[in-house]
């Protein structure tokens, strides 16, 4: 069963995730204690060698542990090209990788999804304040003009040296809004803000120059990269990254556990 253009097969996506990580396979087989010509029959699309679906499976969660990754986006593959569902009995597993690296499941979705529709707390209420400190004022001015003499009234405001002699004649120059479209500059290059909402996810960014960085971001985690051109993306749980390139917000990056490849340029974001 072959899968879409756009998607790499199971076994270009485990040699990926390893070379990734800057593991041999001789490395993986130590840690994991599976032959290396098992490991190289998986990367090469070859799963006689494993012994059935199970162990396949096993082997698939075993390597995705020694690199230290979630294995359920191997082992959809998996299943997907082998046309089969996962065991029932593996599914827990299949979706679940011990210690720190939570589930990508709707839970932490959800809370940061509350997180975010939290309201702010309001700050002072200076519309008030500033309304009490203008009434003040022209109380103060009103008084001070009942006081004064009226025949000394032009003197004393031709001395005022807070008064300001109108100008005619001249053309008015108005200072642009900081904040207005027009007063940006333009974005040169590639400019990118990769960030993590609802889960955990192997990530890869690159520029011609080589990798930027290659590993696992936690949920809420976030990291900007830029380069004079190009900058190339490769997420492994796309529903858990959502990518800002050029000032653009892209949202969610795909569908869960989908394996996803893009390219950030001055124009924007492409799906590779």
């Amino acid at each position: 069963m072959q899968t879409e253009s756009a998607e790499p097969g199971l076994g270009a996506a485990l040699r990926e995730a390893r070379e990734a990580a800057g593991k041999t396979v001789e490395q993986i087989s130590s840690h994991t204690k599976i032959r290396a010509t098992v490991i190289r029959d998986l990367e090469a699309d070859r799963f006689g060698s494993s012994g059935g679906a199970v162990y396949a499976r096993g082997h698939l969660k075993s390597i995705a542990s020694a690199l230290m990754i979630d294995p359920a986006p191997f082992l959809q593959l998996f299943d997907r090209e082998q046309g089969q569902a996962a065991p029932p009995a593996l599914l827990d597993q299949a979706t679940h990788v011990p210690g720190p690296v939570t589930s990508f499941g709707g839970t932490a979705f959800a809370a940061s999804a509350a997180a975010a529709l939290t309201p702010e707390r309001r700050g002072p209420r200076w519309g008030v304040a500033l309304t009490g400190a203008a009434a003040v004022l022209l109380v103060i001015i009103g008084v001070g003009s009942l006081s004064s003499p009226s025949d000394k009234a032009p003197t004393a405001l031709a001395a005022s040296p807070t008064s300001t002699p109108a100008v005619t004649g001249q053309p008015v120059v108005q200072t642009p809004n900081p904040e207005s479209v027009a007063s940006k500059p333009p974005v040169t290059g590639a400019q990118l803000r990769l960030r993590l909402i609802g889960g955990n996810s192997w990530v890869s960014i690159s520029s011609p120059a080589g990798v930027l960085f290659s590993g696992v971001l936690r949920d809420g985690e976030f990291k900007d990269f830029n380069d004079p051109t190009r900058l190339r993306v490769t997420v492994g749980n796309a529903l858990a990254v959502n990518l800002n390139c050029g000032g653009r917000d892209s949202g969610p990056a795909g569908a869960s556990g989908k394996v996803r490849r893009f390219a950030c340029t001055a124009a924007g974001l492409t799906a590779l």
